[in-house]
């Protein structure tokens, strides 16, 4: 069985290496740094679950949610920011992400939530 996809959508590349050293075993990971990579890879190689920052260059993270939302309606996405707003996660929770999550993050719970996201998306998948 191929392992799930995790794509990292951080215009950061130090966010992103972090992420790869968090999530480096047990996932097919993809990155992008921009909107426009990140929608291509949403497109080409339907990740399970998407790790996205609210603040990228071009573009708002709630906006590229949206667009990830109507391309691939069955993957998770949970939005990373370094604004801890309880607003601003409530709009994302309600633009359809799974979850929400403060940097610097805690790797613990990144892992628990991403783990959490990957039963939410086994659960719509039928069984063959």
């Amino acid at each position: 069985m191929n392992p799930p996809v995790l794509l990292l959508v951080d215009d950061e590349m130090g966010v992103r290496e972090s992420l790869k050293m968090v999530f480096n075993k047990g996932f097919q990971l993809l990155e992008a740094d921009s909107v426009d990579a990140a929608i291509a890879k949403v497109i080409e190689a339907r990740p399970h679950v998407v790790l996205l920052d609210v603040l990228m260059p071009k573009s708002d993270g709630l906006q590229v949610l949206q667009t990830i939302k109507e391309i691939h309606p069955g993957c998770a996405v949970i939005m990373l920011t370094g604004v801890n707003s309880q607003q601003l996660a409530a709009k994302a929770i309600e633009g359809g992400a799974f979850d929400f999550v403060g940097k610097p993050f805690d790797v613990v719970d990144l892992r628990q939530k991403v783990a959490r996201a990957l039963e939410h998306v086994a659960a719509k998948v039928p069984s063959p």
